[in-house]
């Protein structure tokens, strides 16, 4: 699939302008559901990406701006895993990076040495983050540097699908009968656990115990190159967070799905990169349940009217009552994890 015609006029002037290229040839590639993606060969036989991204007056979030800029601060502090950015149009949400020429992970990809990937790469952004190169990049999408903070995360969300639920009986039945007790469930255990361990949920974390994010993080986005090399993509929400709060999302994401054995394997080799270990270890109990509850929310998006205009943007398939019958399957299955897990997480002293 090409770009409509607008787009690709949009595209061809960014290209010519800013880096003296004659686009030749579009591909659309397969991507996230915030942006459209294209493969572009040009005329002296070079590619490029070129990435559209969404926005809505829903959602203000400029993931353009917030990505070319993570990105080029990472190049500059010495991390080459990510795409170079070369160019943008900011008009019209257009950025340009090096085309990188690999192919997607299979779960059967994944073993013992991406997952050692994976903690050196988080490992080296928290030794930028301590360098105090990065003081002046913004808090990640939906930073929580409290207990409080995720939790008040977590009801806007809630009452985001509480707004969106009339007109879909199963999502309401879900909300009503399993999603809103099980919150009041591991509001009340979370902050138990809190008291029990000196931990006030109030209290925001110092700046020493942050950490550099990409909030989606995982192997769902990454691409291996033709040398085993891998590269890691989407940075749309990058900034400043707990990395608690990026630890249960590497460990929840229901795009990767990872055996108790790689999960094993990442706490522990996170666990003996970290400073100051021990208080990750007893907030990273704390908030687990809750983060899983929000993943539940966040695959029930499709029920939101943003999200449709998100898919819609990005050219998925938008068969909204299938889709929304799966994801609800998919928000039972990870319920049930809160309620297996609590506070218990594997390779977790």
């Amino acid at each position: 699939m090409t770009p409509d015609p607008d787009l690709r006029r949009g595209i061809r002037g960014l290209l010519l302008r800013r880096l003296k290229k004659k686009a030749r040839a579009f591909q659309l590639l397969k991507g996230g559901r915030n942006s459209r993606v294209f493969r572009v060969d040009c005329q002296d036989g070079s590619a490029v990406a070129v990435k559209a991204y969404f926005q809505s007056d829903r959602d203000p979030r400029d993931r353009m701006r917030c990505e070319v800029r993570a990105l080029r601060f990472l190049r500059l502090a010495g991390l080459n895993q990510t795409p170079m950015p070369l160019a943008g149009d900011r008009a019209r949400r257009l950025a340009v990076y090096e085309f990188v020429a690999g192919r997607p992970l299979r779960a059967g990809d994944i073993g013992g040495a991406e997952i050692d990937c994976a903690v050196e790469f988080l490992r080296a952004l928290k030794a930028i983050a301590d360098s105090g190169k990065g003081r002046r990049l913004p808090a990640a999408s939906e930073a929580c540097f409290s207990i409080d903070a995720t939790l008040r995360n977590l009801d806007d969300r809630f009452r985001r699908l509480g707004r969106s639920s009339a007109g879909h009986p199963a999502l309401a039945d879900f909300l009503r009968d399993e999603l809103l007790p099980c919150r009041r469930l591991a509001a009340r255990r979370c902050l138990d656990f809190c008291l029990k361990h000196g931990i006030a949920p109030g209290a925001q974390i110092p700046w020493s115990e942050r950490t550099l994010s990409p909030p989606d993080f995982g192997f769902h986005n990454a691409l291996r190159r033709a040398d085993g090399r891998l590269v890691f993509l989407d940075f749309e929400y990058f900034g400043w967070d707990d990395p608690a709060k990026m630890a249960a999302d590497f460990l929840l994401h229901p795009a990767m799905r990872l055996p108790p054995a790689l999960k094993r394997r990442f706490l522990s080799g996170l666990m003996a990169a970290w400073p100051g270990a021990p208080k990750l270890v007893l907030r990273l109990r704390a908030v687990h349940p809750l983060f899983a509850l929000k993943w539940c929310a966040i695959l029930l998006n499709e029920f939101t009217l943003d999200h449709l205009a998100r898919r819609r943007f990005a050219h998925h398939n938008a068969n909204e009552p299938g889709r929304r019958t799966a994801q609800l399957q998919k928000a039972r299955r990870m319920l049930a994890q809160v309620t297996h897990d609590h506070h218990d997480l594997p390779g977790l002293p």
